[in-house]
């Protein structure tokens, strides 16, 4: 009986990772959508990032470059996960569209959107966000949506970045958890 489930769970993870394979191309139109989407989302993020963090404001505009994403965290009992959309523009103004996805193993229950800012002061740290983006955390959380709309604190910082923070946006999650985050450039939507 363990055999067959080993089988099971084996045969659902290479199913999780082909599928997205399988996809056919986005159309012009639909990536030129994505991408309006993401900016239009980096924008009300900034919006909200500036309001509860007035300083952050003349940061942005000291920082060699930033990426801003826009997610959902799921957790449940033992293991979770994180997915995210976002945009990572250097001084010049040059966009690199990314995702991101987050792996958990620990103890915690529920939901929340959330958003996450990232600054760099210069050209290395930047460019190696974008190109190898790499990122290992561990954390504990404890996130609920109040009547302000839920925006949650500054978190600590990761390697390579000058500046992080992390805006809740909806939903309850009590975590504590060790996971791994993977940020990497969207192909299909840097044509």
């Amino acid at each position: 009986m363990m055999i067959h489930r080993a089988l099971l769970l084996c045969f659902a993870s290479l199913l999780v990772c082909v599928l997205p394979a399988c996809q056919s191309a986005p159309t012009a139109e639909e990536r030129s959508a994505d991408r309006s989407k993401i900016d239009g989302e980096r924008d009300a993020v900034l919006q909200k990032l500036y309001a509860v963090y007035p300083d952050a404001k003349k940061q942005m505009a000291e920082a060699y470059g930033s990426a801003v994403f826009s997610g959902t965290n799921v957790f449940v009992i033992f293991g979770g996960g994180s997915g995210a959309k976002g945009v990572a523009i250097d001084k010049a103004g040059k966009k690199t569209y990314m995702s991101m996805s987050e792996a958990s193993a620990g103890l915690g229950l529920g939901a929340k959107g959330f958003s996450i800012v990232c600054l760099f002061n210069n050209d290395l740290d930047y460019r190696n966000f974008t190109e190898k983006g790499w990122s290992f955390n561990a954390r504990a959380d404890a996130a609920a949506k109040g009547d302000s709309g839920g925006e949650a604190g500054n978190a600590a910082n990761t390697s390579g970045v000058w500046k992080y923070y992390e805006l809740t946006k909806d939903g309850v999650l009590l975590q504590a958890a060790v996971g791994v985050r993977k940020f990497w450039p969207e192909k299909h939507l840097n044509d």
